[in-house]
């Protein structure tokens, strides 16, 4: 199992420039078409995105491990500000740094000058796929709904009251639930994950993105705190917000289902302290070995594909020149999907210790 380390000043410096390296890398392409070979600018610039995202490891290696929070006295009310979960930012970038790969290697692969109907056809296909693309990505990973909810009970502990339980957290949970797939004969596969709180035996699920539970397992696991939740409940539909903040003030919001805090919300109004200020789980280093060495490897491979095209550009035959920037394309884009999708699940499952749960959808057990 590979510890949590925190985000120091040089994770955060060193991933920013690697990123931006590469931001700048594909924008020259774009910009700077008629730019003479070689192409000193882009290989100055991929020399510089190498040495940022070695830099960038070594400084996760060696930032400290993640420790749990020192625990303290019990506190007499639910905190007065409770905070809402931090964007990804980096998650929005990496992604537009994605969906700008193929028009940078489209550009490169013509040349100075050269496009005509056919390259301008390409260039309309990938717009409609990178528009589609952009707006499926936005539908599965949108927060907007959840941030509205958790800023009705922000501005519920504002206003002075939120219903609130005390309770222990306790382990993350992953479930494994299986499903009728959309063709026949399928199974259709999900994974939720949740982080157990426990009144007695009683037990309530807080479910969040999975990295902000694998974060408070190792910070609040087995620590004591208040669970706050919205004095407003009767206008939210389906999962209602809640947040935990353990006694030492580092709080995980979240989303729980009505009908595990439902006792608690007619009789556990409680005022609530207003200069008291709950504050996020402590950030973790961004970098991932099983997430961004694939990224990392394809866009190194990527860079060594069209290492002809950048020294001799027009020299290389344009057939030649289509298939590298096109076998480019494809490593650079593998690479991030590959870490995305395997690599995240491989990182989260080592960051700690996950109770594995398996159900069926009764219609096909």
């Amino acid at each position: 199992m590979n510890p949590l380390r925190r985000s120091t000043l040089a994770t955060r410096a060193l991933g920013g420039a690697t990123w931006a390296c590469a931001a700048v890398a594909l924008v020259l392409v774009l910009v700077r078409d008629d730019a003479p070979v070689p192409r000193t600018d882009l290989l100055v610039t991929l020399g510089l995105a190498v040495v940022a995202a070695a830099g960038w490891a070594l400084a996760w290696r060696t930032a400290p491990v993640v420790e749990p929070a020192s625990g303290r006295e019990p506190e007499a009310a639910p905190p007065g500000r409770l905070p809402l979960p931090k964007r990804d930012l980096g998650t929005v970038a990496g992604f537009l740094l994605f969906l700008l790969t193929p028009f940078s290697m489209l550009q490169l692969s013509l040349g100075p000058g050269d496009g005509g109907l056919f390259s301008g056809l390409l260039a309309l296909f990938l717009v409609v796929v990178t528009v589609n693309a952009a707006a499926m990505a936005r539908r599965r990973t949108s927060q907007a709904p959840t941030l509205r909810k958790l800023r009705v009970l922000a501005e519920d502990a504002a206003h002075g009251e939120v219903y609130a339980v005390r309770v222990r957290a306790g382990e993350p949970v992953r479930l494994r639930f299986s499903e009728r797939g959309d063709k026949p004969g399928t199974v259709d596969v999900s994974y939720w994950h949740w982080i157990v709180l426990r009144d007695g035996t009683h037990e309530i699920r807080l479910s969040a993105p999975r990295e902000d539970l694998a974060r408070a397992a190792v910070r609040l696991g087995g620590q004591d705190g208040w669970l706050c939740l919205p004095k407003r409940w009767k206008l939210i539909d389906e999962e209602l917000p809640a947040a935990f903040v353990a006694d030492s003030g580092e709080a995980v919001p979240g989303l729980v289902a009505p009908e595990d805090v439902r006792t608690y919300l007619t009789r556990d109004l409680h005022p609530t302290a207003a200069d008291r200020a709950a504050r996020r789980v402590p950030s973790t280093a961004k970098f991932r070995a099983p997430v961004h060495l694939p990224m990392l490897g394809g866009a190194c491979l990527a860079a060594l594909l069209v290492l002809p095209v950048l020294l001799v550009g027009e020299d290389v035959p344009a057939p030649l020149a289509w298939l590298l920037c096109l076998l480019a394309t494809a490593s650079a884009m593998a690479g991030a999907v590959r870490g995305v999708g395997h690599g995240a699940t491989r990182a989260i499952l080592g960051d700690v210790s996950w109770t594995e749960q398996d159900d069926t959808d009764p219609s096909i057990a």
